[in-house]
């Protein structure tokens, strides 16, 4: 009789105890999960496929359509909290928004209109020759390298450029104007700003928009004059840029020279550029955020403060070179790099629609923010993600959806490997850990119950 009663209580003991053990599991795991402090919180898998991609997409060319004034240029700042369009104006980024839509006119011919009524704008009061010799942009007292790319570049894509290609010829020979015959390095300015200036600052930018104007120069008319000139502008820079990368780098010239040097392997088949391009993109990447649920994706990371604060324009153009250097790797059949690539594009774009207004407010429906702080709209920010998406498009197949794990650091392509998608580690851990507990709590409640009957 005592040995019965003493099983019975054990029994009951036993089972108290494991249900404490239980609970005990639950509260640690719940608190891994709770505490804020903890890297575990930071835990993201994204979500992002071809669908969700394409209508950002569509909102983004929407609301650039939308945002040409009537005029016959964009609205460049609008604040929507104050609803107020700024009044300052910027050359190149009114002018990559041109281009733009100089593109976007080659498979939609209803936006002919708007595209010729922005030339016009253009023409009337920017565009200036000198000794009709040399096409320039000039805005606020100044001409430079930039502006003058930009707009080529809107000319080379105009469906109209045949009428256009005077203009075009007088453009580029100012690129050419202002390039080093020795050497290939450019001049930053036409004509030059009252203000001091960053020359090597500004060629960051400047020299990739001037190489890409001359490679779609040669594209455009096969005049290996441009051609030249772009591969010697090129070694130059890739010496700078690339060989001593240590002591010169900065991202701005990152994504402007991934496509110059894309765009040359393309041509010539030099397996140097194609390694430029690998190396300069593995460097961007080390500002991607990866990590941080608030931020994932954007390229930011406040051990460089002197490469600027976060910008969604910045977080545009560098996914956009790095579709560029995913291409290339394709091409060469770099897998790693495939791969590598691959997720950083995944992260921007989930960055950018992150970033991307969806509602009934014509004036921001469809446009891209400044950054998470800041809900300012600039001209730019939008043209770049609509420029990455239709990038990205081309380069990546149809109907593609990913997800990303950050604790993993790993892309899963959802359309083929759905079995083989991680789980959230701790709740999968929680829940399996519970079921065996539970499993095992069962078992022992049977023996113990079999020898107390015994």
């Amino acid at each position: 009789m005592f040995k019965k009663i003493y099983l019975k209580h054990f029994q009951y003991r036993m089972f108290l105890a494991l249900m404490i053990v239980i609970m005990f599991t639950l509260c640690i795991f719940s608190g891994c999960i709770k505490n804020e402090d903890s890297k575990s919180n930071d835990k993201v898998v994204v979500n992002i496929s071809y669908k969700d991609m394409n209508f950002s997409l569509d909102l983004a060319e929407k609301w650039m359509i939308s945002n040409l004034k009537e005029e016959g240029y964009f609205n460049y700042i609008y604040d929507p909290e104050e609803d107020e369009y700024s009044d300052k104006n910027n050359m190149i980024r009114q002018l990559m928004a041109s281009r733009l839509i100089a593109e976007m006119c080659q498979t939609n011919s209803s936006l002919n209109e708007l595209h010729v009524k922005n030339l016009d704008y253009i023409f009337k009061n920017w565009y200036r020759e000198d000794n009709e010799t040399y096409g320039f942009i000039y805005f606020n007292e100044e001409s430079n390298l930039g502006a003058i790319s930009m707009f080529l570049r809107t000319l080379i894509y105009s469906p109209f450029f045949e009428s256009y290609s005077e203009n075009a010829t007088k453009l580029v020979d100012t690129i050419l104007y202002l390039q080093n015959d020795t050497d290939g390095s450019f001049e930053p300015s036409y004509i030059e700003p009252i203000y001091d200036y960053d020359k090597n600052y500004l060629l960051n930018f400047y020299s990739g928009e001037a190489i890409l104007g001359l490679i779609e120069m040669y594209v455009k008319t096969n005049d290996t004059i441009y051609l030249d000139a772009s591969i010697q502008s090129q070694n130059f820079y890739r010496e700078i840029y690339v060989e001593q990368i240590k002591d010169n780098y900065h991202p701005a010239y990152v994504p402007w020279h991934t496509i110059t040097l894309n765009l040359l392997y393309k041509i010539t088949g030099n397996e140097t550029y194609a390694n430029d391009i690998l190396v300069l993109n593995d460097k961007l990447l080390e500002i991607q955020e990866t990590e941080n649920i608030s931020s994932i994706g954007r390229f930011y990371n406040d051990k460089y403060p002197e490469y600027g604060p976060p910008h969604s324009s910045s977080d545009g153009i560098y996914t956009e070179g790095l579709a560029y250097a995913y291409e290339i790797a394709k091409l060469i059949n770099d897998s790693a790099h495939i791969e590598k690539f691959k997720t950083g594009i995944i992260l921007g774009i989930y960055n950018l629609i992150n970033l991307q207004y969806n509602n009934s407010d014509e004036k921001i429906n469809g446009a891209i923010r400044y950054n998470y702080d800041d809900y300012r709209i600039r001209l730019d920010n939008t043209q770049h993600t609509v420029d990455t998406f239709r990038k990205i498009n081309y380069v990546f197949d149809e109907g593609w959806e990913y997800i990303y794990d950050s604790i993993s650091g790993k892309l899963f392509d959802y359309s083929k490997d759905e079995d083989e998608i991680p789980r959230d580690s701790i709740w999968y851990a929680l829940g399996i850990g519970t079921i065996i507990s539970i499993i095992l709590l069962f078992i022992i409640y049977l023996v113990v119950r079999k020898k107390s009957d015994t």
